[in-house]
């Protein structure tokens, strides 16, 4: 696997120097500019002294009742997934930050993206911003070849700062326009596994790394700490009038280990944060997460915890929710992609990330993603002029009817979501009635010579 820390560093030249040097022959470019972008965050505050990102909305922040929320206000006040991006044929650029009250780590962290390429991370230690009464800091970079070029700088995880402006030094210190391309946006919801617990930046976590696969734009709204929060679902059903298209779920860890209640309390928490949601985005196609693998076996109580018992309510919610006719929601089983070395460092840490370990579940997540979504795929080629087979009742309890008007149907093969076959018959004539009643409540895909069917198991 390659990182980061493998990529040759020439790329680019990092420079970290006080914002107070004086600098020649440059130009300021307020906060506000329009040729200034931003992604991943759906509340920003913009004015021409300073953009404050927020991932979550003012409303939600001012529910300072732990115990409504679910979810610590200063974790998610910070900048997980958000991106500035801009054009320019500068010589050199100076990025002004600000740290904001709130969660920060004092190694202050960016990743710089020139024309798409990844460089190297930017880091600062500023723990003398407090006594300093400075909380300004600066990321300065130059690249290696004349002529304009994109930037994309991805922030820190754990990181609370706000955009000042840009300093363009040398070249014709302007910004250029730029349009950034318009994807199919993504929210992920959870705790600190999700959040980027493990990970410096926005674009090491694995919600990033799916993001990337998949060509969606990321909105992380994830919280590092939290419980089922439905104030969250009702924060994107009341406050996001985008199109959600798609939307992940990892989330009760923390419900197991730090709260008072069993798998039942937590399993109505979770269809409740589901309804909710659909309420206002009955068209996004979810993905309930299993928990991944952790080295818990207590709660903060000393309580047993198994999180097979966990899986299973999550599991559950999601077939619940596919029974009563919804087949935009999946479930995937997280410990399927994760093991001991995934962790970050165990076994002082039990359940977060690595760098490689959520390096390895995002694409692993986007393998298995991809088969749900694009059956057409691989071992499921579709036939798309030569689909001729019906299949009835659908969604099917035990036994399905399936039928062709083009001749026999010849071999007939049932995937699961993961394209491993699961039943395999032959018929020699155009119509025949398979049982499978014995089968696992899921989506499966049913191919023959003559098209391919996706079939909801209740």
């Amino acid at each position: 696997m390659i990182t980061r820390k493998h990529i040759r560093e020439s790329i680019l030249t990092v420079i970290f120097m006080s914002v107070s040097m004086f600098i020649s022959a440059q130009t300021f470019n307020k906060p506000n500019d329009p040729g200034i972008k931003f992604t991943g965050a759906y509340f920003n505050k913009i004015s021409d002294t300073a953009v404050i990102f927020r991932r979550h909305s003012y409303k939600f922040l001012a529910l300072t009742d732990w115990n409504v929320s679910m979810a610590s206000d200063d974790n998610a006040k910070t900048t997980t997934g958000v991106t500035i991006d801009f054009a320019t044929d500068a010589e050199r650029i100076d990025l002004h930050l600000k740290m904001l009250p709130g969660k920060n780590t004092w190694n202050l962290y960016a990743t710089c993206y020139i024309d798409g390429d990844s460089t190297r991370l930017l880091k600062q230690k500023r723990d003398d911003l407090t006594a300093a009464g400075d909380s300004s800091f600066m990321f300065s970079v130059a690249p290696r070849t004349a002529g304009v070029h994109t930037y994309k700088f991805v922030l820190g995880t754990y990181n609370t700062v706000a955009l000042e402006g840009v300093t363009l030094t040398g070249g014709s210190e302007t910004l250029n326009d730029l349009t950034l391309p318009v994807k199919p946006s993504y929210v992920v919801y959870g705790n600190s596994i999700t959040h980027g617990q493990g990970q410096d930046t926005g674009d090491q976590t694995y919600p990033w790394l799916l993001a990337k696969r998949m060509g969606w734009e990321l909105y992380n709204i994830a919280v590092g700490g939290s419980k089922t929060s439905v104030p969250m679902a009702e924060m994107l059903r009341d406050e996001v009038s985008r199109n959600i298209d798609y939307m992940t779920i990892l989330i009760g860890y923390n419900d197991a280990v730090w709260l008072p209640e069993d798998t039942a309390y937590y399993h109505e928490k979770l269809t409740s944060f589901i309804n909710t949601v659909r309420q206002g985005h009955p068209e996004t196609i979810i993905f309930v997460l299993g928990q991944t693998y952790t080295l818990t076996t207590e709660d903060k109580n000393g309580n047993p915890v198994d999180f097979d018992d966990w899986r299973k309510v999550q599991k559950q919610v999601a077939e619940s929710f596919q029974s009563a006719g919804d087949t935009k929601i999946h479930y995937i089983n997280g410990e399927t992609f994760t093991d001991y070395s995934s962790l970050n460092n165990p076994p002082d840490d039990p359940v977060h990330l690595s760098e490689a370990g959520a390096y390895s579940f995002g694409n692993a997540l986007a393998d298995t993603i991809l088969k749900i979504l694009e059956p057409s795929t691989g071992i499921f080629t579709e036939k798309k002029n030569n689909n001729n087979i019906s299949v009835f009742p659908n969604p099917v309890k035990s036994s399905i009817t399936v039928m062709t008007d083009t001749g026999s149907l010849g071999d007939l093969e049932l995937f699961n979501i993961t394209g491993e076959i699961v039943f395999i018959t032959y018929s020699g004539s155009n119509t025949i009635k398979l049982n499978i009643e014995d089968l696992p409540k899921g989506i499966y895909i049913l191919k023959t010579k003559t098209g391919i069917k996706k079939i909801l198991k209740q």
